[in-house]
Order: structure tokens, then C-alpha cells, then sequence
């Protein structure tokens, strides 16, 4: 990222971020309208009701939002889910989205949380990568008329390289 006076912060999102977060969704997820069959949902979000919703961090310099994060506790088990992750698309690979994933990870310790669980669509291909990269672990796919997401998750706690891997390789074959 470019050096600047004023330094990088992460706060809850407020109801005045809600256009600066439209901006983002649709510049994150529009390079993506022309490899998947139907919009990336958060495309189609109402950003008045998300910022509302205080379960959106945003990563800010000056004001001016350069990526988001939402965040909700999985009702079914004892983990955090990452619902979306977007930073705006000239500043990708300079380490906001690492910063804002880190948050959530580290929300989820705070809150005795497992880890945390996400999914992403398999024709975002980037998306894939910067998981893995982060240690994130392909537990499983989904196929359906409209969508082929796949499914992440981090375990915070005593996850092991050999358990990495058979989940990954269990994934790729499509089993569950």
C-alpha cells in the first residue's frame, strides 16, 4: 500500500459507509459477473441493512473505506463465519483483506470460537488462493444449477498438517 500520513484502522462499520460499502461489493465481485451464472450475492446486498447490522468491520485511511468484512456466529457449532470479504480492486495484494481476515480470526478466539468457516464460489479462483494462503482448509464442495461454491474453515486451535490434508484431498474428490 502506499505510504500515507495517516494510518490504516479497522472499526465497526456506521450507517454513513453504507454507499462507500456498495462501491466496494461492486467492484470486488463485478470482475466476476462474467464467470459465474448469477450475480455473487454481495453484489445484490442491501448495505443500509448491513452497516445497520454491526456485524460489518471495516478497514479505513482518512475515511475513506478500502475494504470490508462481515462476520456472524455460526448457529449451528462453535465457530465464527466469514459472510464477505471485499476490498476495493486496486488495492487487492497489498495485505487489507489479510488484516480484516486476521480480525475475525482473532475475534473468534476472543469469543472462545473453534475457528472460523466461510465459502466462496470455485470460478473465484483468486478467492481460493488467498484462503489457502491464509491456512484455510477445503472441507467440502457444493454444485447446483447456479453455483459451485466451496467451503472453507480454520481451526484455531489444534489443527494439524495431516488433518489439512486429508480434508483438502477429501474435498477435491467431492465427498463430504
Amino acid at each position: 500500500m502506499a505510504q500515507s500520513a495517516a494510518p490504516l484502522t479497522v472499526r465497526r462499520a456506521q450507517a454513513s459507509d453504507s454507499g462507500q460499502l456498495a462501491e466496494i461489493a461492486r467492484g470486488a465481485y463485478g470482475k466476476y459477473l462474467d464467470v459465474v451464472d448469477e450475480p455473487p450475492a454481495p453484489i445484490l446486498l442491501d448495505y443500509d441493512r448491513v452497516a445497520a447490522a454491526g456485524r460489518t468491520h471495516v478497514a479505513h485511511v482518512a475515511g475513506r473505506i478500502l475494504g470490508m468484512v462481515t462476520v456472524e456466529p455460526d448457529p449451528d457449532g462453535p465457530w465464527l463465519i466469514l459472510r464477505n470479504l471485499a476490498v476495493r480492486p486496486d488495492l487487492q495484494g497489498q495485505g487489507i483483506g489479510k488484516r480484516l481476515v486476521t480480525l475475525v480470526e482473532d475475534m473468534a478466539r476472543s469469543s472462545g470460537r473453534d475457528g472460523v468457516r466461510l465459502w466462496t464460489r470455485a470460478e473465484m479462483t483468486d478467492n481460493v488462493a488467498f484462503y489457502r494462503a491464509l491456512g484455510y482448509v477445503l472441507t467440502h464442495s457444493e454444485k447446483n444449477e447456479h453455483a459451485h461454491r466451496v467451503f472453507f474453515r480454520k481451526e484455531l486451535g489444534g489443527d494439524t498438517a495431516g488433518a489439512r490434508a486429508s480434508l483438502d484431498r477429501n474435498a477435491l474428490e467431492g465427498q463430504k
